[in-house]
């Protein structure tokens, strides 16, 4: 179906050469050729010129590109008007409709291009047809220049061959794609569990080498001491003397 489209566009314009001939075709695409090209390299700055601040908002730089184009569009008429007037009066002769045909053809190749490019902003570069293109490897390279001139913001990356959508919509490497799993394994299992049960308090099983027995901890956390270590200390130097000689 995209074929279709773009040999229409190719054809009716190299058609519409053909009857206007070399003079009529020159001066219309070389109006449309020229101003899409001014627009193109110069559009961006007519819209900083646009702006007051200096930074152009997408509105002052879509002007931008509109100004550049209508004003090419409107000073190659003007001159193509007057020539033609002059041409007129010595006549057409075949070949000057074969050069017509020519040039026709080339602005329907330019106006193709621009398709392309704008259909990019659809989902349809992920259509098998869009794959399947004959025509697209002809005009893609004229529509990736066309992309390259446009601000970075006023539109996505695109991959005119790949299915896949492209820019902010980043693809995954497939290598990763594993490690994510796993990850995401993880996290759902962990959830499932919960945190591990802490051990009871007092399991002797549970103390360690060199602590301290719970049964002699107090509430305040401190050891409890041995009684005999007690009576020993509120012995007096007479007790002691009195029970070593006895």
């Amino acid at each position: 179906m995209i074929d279709i489209v773009l040999l229409v566009i190719l054809g009716g314009s190299m058609l519409l050469g053909l009857i206007r001939g070399l003079v009529g075709t020159l001066v219309s695409t070389a109006a449309w050729l020229l101003a899409g090209w001014v627009a193109f390299e110069f559009g961006g700055q007519a819209g900083f010129w646009l702006s007051d601040d200096g930074s152009p908002t997408m509105s002052e730089t879509f002007g931008g590109y509109a100004l550049s184009f209508i004003s090419v569009m409107v000073v190659v008429v003007a001159i193509g008007a007057m020539t033609r007037s002059l041409v007129q009066s010595a006549g057409l002769s075949g070949m000057d409709r074969m050069l017509g045909a020519a040039l026709g053809l080339l602005r329907g190749a330019f106006l193709a291009c621009l398709l392309v490019l704008l259909l990019g902003f659809t989902p349809l570069p992920r259509e098998p047809s869009w794959r399947q293109s004959a025509v697209l490897p002809v005009l893609v390279p004229g529509a990736g220049w066309m992309r390259s001139k446009l601000p970075d913001w006023s539109m996505p990356e695109m991959d005119f061959r790949n299915p896949l959508p492209a820019g902010d919509n980043a693809r995954v490497d497939a290598a990763a794609v594993p490690l994510l799993q796993g990850v995401v394994r993880q996290a759902i299992e962990g959830a499932r569990t919960g945190p591990s049960p802490r051990p009871a308090a007092g399991d002797p099983a549970n103390i360690e080498e060199g602590g301290q027995d719970p049964a002699n901890i107090e509430a305040t956390g401190q050891a409890q001491a041995d009684p005999a270590d007690i009576h020993a200390a509120r012995q007096g130097p007479h007790d002691r003397q009195r029970s070593s000689s006895q």
